[in-house]
């Protein structure tokens, strides 16, 4: 069977609010109104744009453009001349709402079709009555007024798509955008945790607004620009499957190729608060790419990064490039935003802000920094019940305060613990952040890791590059019996982001591995690593007193136990063993065993 003939376009879909009920109270007027908006408003129009109208319906119809912009722009211009039309009449007013996508569709000689216009005619309901509902994708082919007009809708739950849609809302001048109206969620608690039943507001664009420009080529001869232009593209790509970021399209970030450019004058342009830049050099077969990540408000250097290979192999040194900036850029952006979130009046923090707030003290690993960070979580849940982020963080908080013994009820915080991933888990929120939390604190708190590796493994098919979700994929190997693949796994979350901060806890996870395998020294070796790089993260101490006692190592291990008992007094073999929850067997007894070795009391 022959392939069907596809095309990328953009369509704008338009609706009549409330027609049926136009139709019921004036049937002949309603008719006549809206066969006059489309002879005086539509069709006389939109031929200068170079658009054609594909489909009507009675009610409104679906016009096709070739590019974004003529497409935004007839499409503001049309609602101008609506709420012009509707002041001029003493009838009651006619509203349309609108929407504008991309659409990849299937082409006929008559017609056009494909799943596409379906998304755009959902997409349209949800525009507010008299303006226009756009796409993250179609806001990226935007520059400086146009995109700066279109305000966060949020991410909004449309029929019949199986996924959040990252939209933006305009209205004409002088109208303000309509409160969205929340749909209310049962929200079920199991055990004694207590989440009120309260309706969800859309939530507000947070993630912060990022630019890949061109590449300079600075080769001898000056022949590589198919080659940078290639990493660009490549980098462009990676990065938009990150959650925490979004990325201007290609083709926007391309209309700066070969200009001077101000990186503050480009953040007002484009609205990006971070702007990615580099550089490709040549020596001999070698080529070397430069790249670096600049702050758009202050134009300050956040990181920067090299990486080299050969003129014989540039496809795979684009991967690498792409690789290298998205593990790096994560922690370096994370940073830059928890600095602004902390910069903030208390009186301003929003749900994002709190678990921005909150993210040093969860990843200090110390219990004084847990419990500020539970602290901040109940803030942010308390502003909105539903945060995945919020959930599962602290579902992730709640579990390491059982398993290093910071508990005053384990039995409790366990319950709430899980209650709060099973919460986090039903929103379904497509992010790595919240896969790899929720993962974390089923393989924290269950022997088995089924359910862990579950979603740990749907963080990592989000976003390869994500290297916390390998770290906790590491453990999750690691307590279910495959220390070795465990190691891979740890290896490769320190390979993607070698300045993460909470890269010790990779350094723990491989100290686990070697224990689990026998290897006693090496576990030794890596838990004193882990502490180098934490060293107030007093529970890796544990790890460290047993492998050393195992490996012979006894005065390292009395050591190890006195600055265990110096954090916990009173503490033992026994409390020790009834806190930890994802190991089971041998291994456990060979835990334990070490310990008590090491001079840990029984009882």
């Amino acid at each position: 069977m022959a392939r069907p003939r596809r095309r990328l376009t953009v369509i704008a879909a338009l609706d009549v609010v409330g027609y049926s009920e136009l139709i019921q109270r004036d049937e002949l007027g309603a008719i006549r109104d809206v066969r006059a908006i489309y002879r005086n408003l539509v069709r006389p129009t939109i031929s200068r744009f170079g658009a054609h109208i594909i489909k009507t319906m009675g009610d409104g119809g679906l016009i096709e453009f070739a590019s974004v912009l003529d497409a935004v722009e007839w499409t503001m211009a049309f609602q101008n001349g609506m709420a012009a039309r509707n002041a001029s009449r003493d009838k009651p007013p006619i509203e349309v709402r609108a929407a504008i996508v991309l659409a990849d569709i299937i082409l006929t000689d008559d017609d056009r079709f494909g799943a596409a216009i379906g998304f755009a005619m959902r997409l349209q309901t949800a525009a507010p009555p008299g303006g226009i509902a756009i796409t993250h994708s179609v806001r990226w082919q935007l520059l400086g007024e146009p995109a700066a007009a279109f305000k966060p809708a949020g991410f909004l739950t449309l029929r019949s798509v199986p996924y959040p849609v990252d939209a933006w809302f305009w209205m004409p001048e002088g109208r303000s955008l309509p409160p969205r109206v929340p749909t209310p969620s049962q929200m079920l608690t199991p055990g004694s945790l207590a989440v009120p039943d309260l309706p969800r507001a859309e939530l507000p664009e947070l993630r912060p607004l990022t630019v890949v420009l061109p590449f300079d080529d600075m080769s001898p001869r000056r022949d590589h620009e198919a080659f940078a232009d290639g990493v660009v593209e490549e980098m462009t790509a990676t990065l938009s499957r990150i959650r925490d970021i979004r990325v201007i399209a290609r083709n926007s970030a391309f209309t700066y190729k070969g200009k001077p450019t101000d990186v503050r004058s480009l953040g007002r342009d484009l609205g990006v608060r971070y702007v990615i830049e580099g550089s490709v050099r040549q020596a001999g077969d070698v080529l070397r790419v430069t790249a670096q990540l600049v702050d758009a408000d202050t134009g300050a250097h956040l990181w920067s990064g090299r990486k080299d290979g050969t003129v014989h192999d540039t496809l795979t040194l684009q991967d690498d490039v792409a690789t290298l900036v998205a593990g790096a850029l994560r922690p370096a952006i994370r940073t830059a935003e928890i600095e602004r979130a902390r910069r903030k009046a208390a009186e301003t923090l929003k749900t994002h802000d709190l678990v921005l707030r909150a993210m040093p003290h969860f990843w200090a690993h110390r219990r004084e920094d847990n419990a500020l960070a539970l602290g901040l979580l109940e803030k942010a849940l308390a502003s909105d019940p539903r945060s995945g982020a919020a959930l599962s963080l602290k579902a992730w908080c709640l579990s390491q305060q059982i398993s290093y013994l910071w508990s005053e009820d384990p039995v409790r915080d366990r319950a709430d613990a899980l209650a709060l991933a099973e919460l986090a888990a039903e929103q379904a929120e497509p992010d790595p952040l919240v896969f790899t939390a929720i993962g974390a604190t089923y393989s924290i708190l269950h022997a088995d890791q089924s359910r862990a590796l579950l979603f740990i493994e749907r963080a990592i098919a989000l976003d390869t590059t994500f290297a916390w979700a390998w770290t906790r994929l590491g453990y999750a190997q690691a307590y279910s019996g495959s220390p070795e693949l465990g190691m891979e796994s740890f290896e490769k979350a320190i390979a993607l982001s070698p300045e993460d901060p909470i890269h010790f806890n990779a350094f723990a996870g491989l100290a686990t591995c070697h224990f689990l395998l026998g290897h006693y020294a090496e576990a030794a070796h890596w838990a004193a690593q882990a502490l180098h790089g934490r060293p107030g993260m007093v529970w890796a101490y544990r790890l460290l007193a047993t492998s050393a006692a195992l490996s012979g190592q006894t005065s390292l291990a009395r050591s190890a136990v006195r600055r265990l008992l110096a954090e916990t007094p009173g503490l033992t073999v026994a409390s020790l063993g009834a806190a930890i929850q994802n190991l089971t067997g041998a291994p456990l007894e060979r835990y334990m065993e070490g310990l008590r070795l090491a001079g840990l009391p029984e009882e």
